[in-house]
């Protein structure tokens, strides 16, 4: 054949060419249609414990039409029947938050809130020295629910609570100074905010607010009077308290109604305990923060009642709390309660007395009880 003056030779053409071309073909087809079909395999895969097994729907299908069987409606229950809901006591033994971490012996000495200014600090400074304390426990809230500095929390703010000094300044300089800190709040017994927010507060037999000689009385359960407790606690901390000592975690000794209803089902160390829990839960973190520890100032009847009066109990306490404060004038038989239990009684039981002694934690306070 001749192309424009040139020579072009074609080969004959066989069929083992086309032969090729077609099996190349079959071949490509074959891996499409093969991973078409491992894209919808999956789905028709069934895995059991020991083995995997492929059901496809349109080979299990008998070709017979489907049918229903009806069911009938169950009948109502004719009987009486008597619902009734238990709510159980929690199991304090797994709770674990209290911490001995960076915690040295509490050496201090106690200021009422009334003592609480610039000329009643200057005066117990003086009164720590001569009896070889560098420490101070300031009761910045009392059982009346006036605070001794003016804080920054809402609640405080707007139930007329806040006192009129601040005393950060001073209490930075003693902290220069190397001095010990700590500040103590009243928790159940709070008579300003029970008052003025009856809605927080616990209820005698008539709905009045319940109140004793101590007080008047808001609910532990109440998540108000939790987060007002929680919130002063960061206010403290952040003036470079070194420990925050809760007062009143407590039952009163009488019969109250709440503002939960299940807390009637509970007891009263749940009570006290629940409280304690939240609030540590709370500010654990604050806590860890400023290197801080989380104190309960106890009554005396700790060591005796087991938490069936006022709620309070020595095992469980220790659990959530750093530390117990007790007022008391018999330390030597006290003290034997935590050597028994193998807890350190230097560090974790705080005496609150009218004397001091060297080597162990220790509150001086002039008004605390004598034999």
């Amino acid at each position: 054949m001749i192309v424009r003056g040139h020579r072009v030779y074609r080969g004959a053409q066989t069929g083992g060419g086309r032969a090729g071309r077609i099996l190349l073909f079959l071949l490509v087809l074959l891996i499409l249609l093969g991973l078409a079909a491992f894209s919808l395999l999956p789905q028709y895969l069934v895995y059991h414990r020991q083995s995997v097994a492929m059901v496809i729907p349109m080979l299990e299908e008998s070709g017979e039409p489907y049918t229903i069987q009806p069911v009938a409606q169950p009948a109502p229950y004719a009987g009486g029947a008597v619902s009734q809901m238990a709510i159980a006591a929690p199991d304090y033994s797994v709770v674990d938050m209290a911490s001995v971490s960076g915690m040295n012996y509490m050496r201090a000495y106690y200021v009422p809130m009334g003592k609480v200014s610039e000329t009643g600090l200057d005066t117990a400074v003086k009164d720590a020295q001569r009896n070889g304390l560098q420490g101070l426990v300031l009761q910045m809230k009392d059982e009346t629910g006036m605070l001794a500095w003016i804080s920054r929390v809402a609640v405080a703010s707007g139930y007329s609570a806040n006192g009129t000094w601040d005393p950060s300044a001073v209490l930075a300089d003693l902290k220069d100074d190397g001095w010990f800190l700590a500040a103590d709040i009243s928790c159940a017994v709070d008579t300003l905010l029970a008052t003025k927010n009856p809605d927080v507060a616990l209820k005698d037999s008539s709905g009045a607010v319940y109140a004793d000689g101590r007080g008047s009385w808001v609910d532990l359960w109440n998540l108000t009077v939790r987060d007002y407790t929680a919130d002063l606690i960061r206010d403290l901390l952040d003036m470079g308290f070194d420990e925050i000592i809760l007062s009143h975690v407590e039952h009163p000794l009488a019969s109250v109604s709440y503002t939960r209803a299940a807390a009637s089902e509970l007891s009263r160390h749940v009570f006290a305990m629940n409280f304690a829990i939240a609030v540590r839960n709370a500010v654990d973190a604050d806590l860890r923060k400023s290197g801080a520890h989380l104190d309960a100032s106890v009554t005396h009847d700790i060591f005796t009642a087991n938490g069936t009066e006022n709620g309070q109990d020595i095992d469980d306490f220790l659990r959530v709390f750093d530390r117990l404060v007790v007022s008391t004038a018999a330390y030597s038989t006290d003290v034997n309660a935590f050597i028994d239990r193998k807890i350190d009684s230097t560090l974790r039981f705080v005496p609150q007395m009218t004397w001091a002694f060297s080597g162990a934690s220790v509150i001086l306070d002039t008004a605390a009880p004598t034999e």
